[in-house]
């Protein structure tokens, strides 16, 4: 007994990786899956030379100019999918992986030192369960809408606001929260000397 063909559809489409396979899909008109994979290495290749180059960077800047550069890669994107060009699709992702890798090593940065040397690695626990929610659950919401919304195009572009949206909100909070002098980082408590 086989799924019914609409139940199949939106279970591939719930898959990040389908969703940008798809994409990349429909701006080539090629099904090699090495394209959809070449736009996986682009984000996660720029992310890595941003957060070398940007290593001695204070964290707050890291996150600023990450989260700039998140903005314009995706707004590029979105500019791909509605001129359906490739090459600009790749030159986003590149520009928008940048901005990952920054923002999130920036706020790696920021939050790491201000835990004791005990709670650091619950700490960071918790940054990657958020940042892996903060990436599954709108894949899921986008593979919902590409099966029962508008497709495969408008839903990108719809993501594509929708994140352009969040990180100028994350923007508009990281210029006027200005702190006034430099966090403490926190100690761990001391213990009885015998």
């Amino acid at each position: 007994m086989g799924l019914p063909r609409r139940l199949f559809v939106l279970f591939q489409y719930l898959l990040p990786t389908h969703l940008v396979t798809a994409l990349v899909h429909a701006l080539t008109g090629s099904g090699d899956v090495v394209l959809g994979g070449l736009s996986f290495f682009v984000l996660a290749a720029s992310a890595v030379i941003a957060i070398i180059a940007l290593r001695r960077a204070a964290a707050r800047t890291m996150m600023l100019s990450g989260i700039l550069a998140l903005i314009a890669g995706v707004t590029v994107t979105v500019v791909a999918v509605n001129l359906r060009s490739a090459a600009v699709f790749f030159a986003g992702s590149a520009i928008a992986g940048a901005g990952f890798g920054g923002g999130f090593q920036g706020s790696i940065r920021t939050v790491v030192p201000l835990a004791a040397a005990h709670q650091r690695a619950g700490l960071v626990s918790l940054l990657y369960v958020v940042s892996y929610l903060g990436l599954g659950v709108p894949a899921v919401l986008a593979g919902f809408g590409v099966v029962h919304g508008g497709g495969l195009i408008s839903t990108a572009r719809y993501y594509g606001a929708a994140v352009i949206a969040l990180a100028a909100l994350a923007l508009f909070g990281l210029t006027r929260n200005r702190p006034g002098r430099a966090a403490e980082p926190a100690v761990a408590p001391a213990q009885r000397i015998r």
